[in-house]
């Protein structure tokens, strides 16, 4: 439960520190070319002009003018960093396939606090489903709620004419699941549910049975839809670490995964795995199956490193994602204890913010220039600074096993890492760091969302 917090007008203008009022005006233009792009922006200080040249392994940044970059790299190398997702093979919950069904004998399963994610193989491709992990509730069931989430030429937010998915519980209540609730919480300035928070199950009473029918829907599409189930299924799901800033029960929200896995009615014989979240980014990335691996999640940031497909240590650092959106929403006048009255008088809520999110640039030196979106920033700054201090640590306290003869490669992956520049600001903060080790290359995943459920599907395929 979040406690009540009152911010004084001087936590509320934070972000204010960070402005120097002797820097030039707002006004000032720069053009800035980002992988041959270029994009006017307005700065709120005068900068230079630079360019910014993505190339494999490498980050090169060049001056136009007199005056010095907005950042620049000095040991470390950016990899591969795509800022366009090919999401021709994901499939949501009530898409129409009309392809051939395949014949699947692993699963990968991402049991994320944002998004639940199963990756099976289609050839020599992986195909993915996806859910949104939250749910709306309506407190009372009227025959006009039925009707609209029944009615199939209503267009629903992923652009399909179908019915929403929906649950009626036994005291009256109807649950809507999925992208049907974040549209319903988005369309409302209300806030959308999860059954998960920092990484575990809450203790909300239809928490279960919101992840549970998630999940088995999408257990579901798979075996009868998008293809068929082997006899015997081997499925491997994700989990995170024990956490360094916060008391966690791990082991309960395995024994919940389990328990909803072990109910879900198949012909198949399900056998299941599981690996930390991290450790299926290294092995799904990594060539040689070694490297830091940093799953940027909503409820957690996960970090393994692994050396040749082993696990060395790990650990996850409580409020990632959804810590973000919550403090930036409260700065901007949101309640926590208000929003579970519904009673609201706030602009922001988590999830407008978590729409912002994905929309900033985090690209140093092409900060943005209203408050939300500095807000933004600075609470990204403070999270990738605290994982980076989380890493440190675990080298410290593993060194004999940690030992690393070279530059290490950063593997990262999760929804959270997803706006762009994020890959080139988590460099510079590792460049700030004394760090006990080199870093060699920092790379973030094509397919940010979808990379932990092919880890976990590369798992299973070894099991």
């Amino acid at each position: 439960m979040v406690k009540k917090q009152f911010l004084s007008e001087e936590e509320k203008e934070l972000a204010e520190v960070f402005i120097d009022s002797s820097k030039k005006p707002i006004g000032y233009e720069a053009n800035v070319v980002v992988t041959g792009r270029s994009k006017k922006k307005l700065l709120e200080r005068k900068s230079p002009t630079y360019n910014i040249n993505v190339r494999p392994r490498v980050i090169v940044v060049e001056a136009k003018d007199k005056g010095k970059a907005g950042f620049q790299l000095k040991n470390i190398k950016i990899g591969k960093n795509d800022q366009c997702e090919d999401l021709s093979n994901v499939y949501r919950l009530g898409c129409v396939y009309n392809g051939r069904r395949v014949k699947m004998h692993h699963l990968g399963l991402d049991v994320g606090t944002k998004t639940i994610v199963v990756a099976y193989r289609n050839g020599n491709k992986t195909d993915y489903i996806s859910e949104i992990n939250g749910y709306y509730v309506f407190e009372r069931a009227t025959p006009f709620i039925e009707n609209m989430l029944n009615d199939p030429n209503k267009v629903r937010s992923d652009g399909t004419q179908r019915p929403a998915r929906w649950i009626k519980l036994e005291n009256g209540q109807i649950i809507v699941l999925g992208r049907d609730a974040e549209e319903f919480a988005y369309a409302k300035n209300d806030t959308l549910l999860r059954p998960m928070a920092e990484g575990g199950i809450t203790a909300d009473e239809e928490s279960l049975t919101v992840l549970a029918s998630i999940i088995h829907g999408l257990l579901e599409t798979a075996e009868t839809e998008l293809g068929q189930f082997d006899d015997e299924l081997k499925l491997c799901y994700c989990t995170t670490a024990p956490a360094i800033n916060k008391e966690s029960n791990l082991s309960y929200h395995e024994r919940v995964v389990n328990m909803v896995i072990d109910n879900y009615e198949s012909k198949a014989k399900i056998s299941k795995n599981n690996i930390k979240e991290s450790h299926a980014i290294v092995l799904n990335m990594s060539q040689d199956g070694t490297g830091i691996g940093i799953s940027w999640g909503a409820g957690t940031v996960t970090v393994s490193y692994v050396r040749m497909g082993i696990e060395i240590y790990s650990f996850c650092w409580v409020g990632a994602g959804d810590w973000i959106d919550e403090q930036v929403a409260m700065r901007h006048g949101y309640n926590p204890e208000r929003s579970k009255t519904r009673s609201k008088i706030a602009k922001e809520t988590p999830t407008t913010i978590a729409k912002r999110k994905t929309e900033v640039d985090l690209t140093p030196g092409s900060e943005p220039m209203d408050r939300v979106g500095l807000d933004i920033v600075l609470h990204y700054d403070v999270l990738i600074s605290q994982v980076i201090e989380g890493i440190v640590q675990g080298f410290n306290e593993n060194e004999a096993q940690a030992r690393i003869d070279s530059g290490i490669d950063i593997f990262m992956a999760g929804g959270t890492s997803s706006p762009k520049g994020f890959v080139e600001r988590v460099a510079m903060k590792f460049e700030e760091k004394d760090l006990p080790f080199s870093i060699g290359t920092v790379s973030r995943a094509d397919k940010p969302l979808y990379c932990v459920a092919e880890g976990c599907l590369k798992a299973a395929e070894m099991f």
